[in-house]
């Protein structure tokens, strides 16, 4: 009987890259959400795209923070992989 495979641990590629794509993500999210907004209101709406931009820029920004925290505890390292994982879940 043959044993049961196990996970094997598939190691990132570029960090320099991922972290490239996490920003080009979060940057295309201000075009996405407050520009969506600004589309589907009249004229004259402003604040609410204004808000749209500021939960946009503060959930990434507290997802990362919070990854930061966790990793720093948990594991005692610092991670940039887990950081940018942690932004685009926020």
């Amino acid at each position: 009987s043959a044993a049961p495979a196990q996970p094997v641990p598939m190691p990132g590629q570029s960090t320099p890259f991922q972290v490239l794509g996490t920003f080009i993500l979060w940057m295309g999210w201000y075009g996405f959400n407050p520009g969506s907004t600004l589309g589907i209101t009249p004229a004259g709406y402003g604040t609410i795209m204004a808000r749209a931009a500021m939960c946009t820029t503060l959930s990434a920004a507290v997802g990362g923070i919070t990854v930061v925290g966790f990793g720093r505890i948990f594991s005692k390292t610092y991670d940039v992989g887990m950081v940018c994982n942690g932004i685009l879940a926020g």
